[in-house]
């Protein structure tokens, strides 16, 4: 009988029965959480990931997402199928179907074709969509914050978990945050006001969508996605697109929602996102004066 790799008997006693012996993946990044395999199934060909607790208690990443968001990953697993749920009917982009997951465990949900996106061969196509995506998903709002599943922390609380993430990051980061940087960014953190919170993704990267003919065709990777200000997402996307590409992101963007004004929360954003590791960049500076390329019109 052949068995899903790294599950217990009692784990796979409702999974679609494997055909063959199911095929590991390479991780697509060192820091990555899961390890993948591609199972070919009774009900089609799936993608089983498995928690990999080593790097996730390593992850300076889920680190942030705990702390800020009590994400509590990886057991916020067991939830993650209302994530699956409500990105598909919200996204114009393909989303994976939900099968299974077990809380500190795994997730298993349909294959998808397609190639991963390489942020070195981003068409205006995709850059398009991308904004389609995201002026989608910041159209579901709250009033509270924190893990997708039940945003339960109030608007009060961001300027205070906030300054207190950056703090703890700052202390355990590799890189040594200048004293002016950090004491502006936690005067500006304590002053911040969110009265509405969206979907956000903090990993956002274009290596977790794939494409098909020079076109984003799904988006695969939702684990991170909590809910938080829509400027993060935003000061986020500036590392993801150059000031041409911009243009376009806005154009389209604001055709489902209002463009948030970046210049009193960029840099303390830039720095938290810095301290997450969330795109990998070691060089402080270049990171934190980036030129800003999302300026509403």
């Amino acid at each position: 009988m052949v068995s899903y790799p790294q599950l217990s008997q009692q784990q796979q006693k409702t999974l679609p029965k494997l055909k063959q012996a199911a095929i590991a993946l390479p991780a697509l990044f060192e820091d990555s959480s899961h390890r993948l395999w591609h199972c070919d199934t009774a009900d089609g060909p799936m993608i089983l990931k498995v928690c990999d607790h080593q790097h996730i208690e390593q992850s300076s990443f889920w680190d942030g997402m705990n702390r800020l968001f009590e994400a509590k990953f990886p057991d916020s697993l067991q939830h993650i199928a209302t994530t699956y749920q409500h990105i598909a009917s919200v996204s114009p982009l393909n989303i994976p179907n939900y099968i299974a997951a077990a809380a500190n465990d795994f997730v298993l949900t349909s294959w998808l074709q397609g190639d991963t996106v390489k942020a070195e061969k981003i068409s205006d196509k995709m850059v398009i969509q991308l904004a389609d995506h995201l002026g989608r998903c910041h159209q579901s709002v709250q009033s509270r914050w924190g893990r997708f599943h039940q945003p339960h922390l109030s608007a009060e609380q961001w300027p205070i978990r906030l300054p207190e993430t950056i703090s703890i990051l700052a202390d355990k980061h590799a890189v040594v945050i200048p004293e002016r940087i950090l004491k502006n960014a936690l005067q500006q953190a304590r002053a911040i006001q969110v009265d509405q919170f969206v979907p956000i993704m903090p990993d956002l990267r274009w290596d977790q969508f794939l494409q098909q003919q020079d076109q984003l065709s799904a988006l695969v990777d939702l684990d991170a996605f909590v809910y938080g200000p829509q400027a993060l997402d935003l000061v986020l996307v500036e590392y993801l697109i150059d000031a041409r590409q911009a243009t376009l992101f806005k154009q389209y963007y604001q055709r489902h929602q209002v463009l948030s004004d970046l210049t009193e929360v960029r840099f303390v954003y830039r720095l938290l996102l810095f301290l997450m590791n969330v795109l990998g960049e070691t060089q402080l500076e270049a990171w934190m004066t980036r030129h800003p390329s999302l300026t509403p019109s």
